[in-house]
């Protein structure tokens, strides 16, 4: 990936707040934008590094979708939601990020709110409509888990 180092120290900075919400899109960040809905899985890269976040303390993790939980459930390779995984509608991440009390949220693919924390690393995708507002661009789904990857990676050191 070809992220500028402006992406890495934002994720450096973020891994070490204290309670962390990561929001995924599910469509066009976690499984690629291929044309059929019906046929969208998620990258088991991405997968694997939301497993880790999960079952890390002080960190949960929400895929992003209008699609039913249940559905969601069954495109993801998950381990559950033991407590840190959810699935929540767009319009859901900002009360998520409130129950939970997360200081800070990496937000891709989706924008949590219209004036995002100082803390939170909002990256958009060139795929998904929307998001090109946000300060951090990625292209596609293998960036977005080289990100979740490096964000695991970091947070798991805390």
């Amino acid at each position: 990936m070809d992220a500028d180092d402006e992406i890495w120290s934002a994720l450096d900075k973020v891994a070490e707040t204290r309670t962390l919400l990561v929001a995924c899109a599910f469509d066009g960040a976690l499984a690629a934008d291929d044309g059929d809905p019906a046929q969208a899985r998620a990258e088991q890269q991405s997968s694997e590094a939301l497993n880790v976040l999960i079952a890390l303390p002080a960190t949960t993790v929400a895929v992003v979708s209008e699609r039913p939980a249940e559905e969601v459930a069954e495109l993801m390779f998950l381990s559950g939601a033991k407590g840190g995984g959810r699935v929540v509608a767009p319009e859901g991440v900002d009360a998520l990020r409130a129950e939970v009390g997360a200081t800070a949220v990496v937000a891709v693919g989706v924008l949590p709110d219209p004036v995002p924390g100082d803390d939170d690393v909002v990256i958009g995708l060139a795929t998904i409509l929307g998001t090109e507002d946000a300060p951090y661009q990625v292209e596609d789904v293998d960036d977005v888990a080289e990100l979740l990857e490096e964000l695991a990676s970091l947070r798991r050191r805390v």
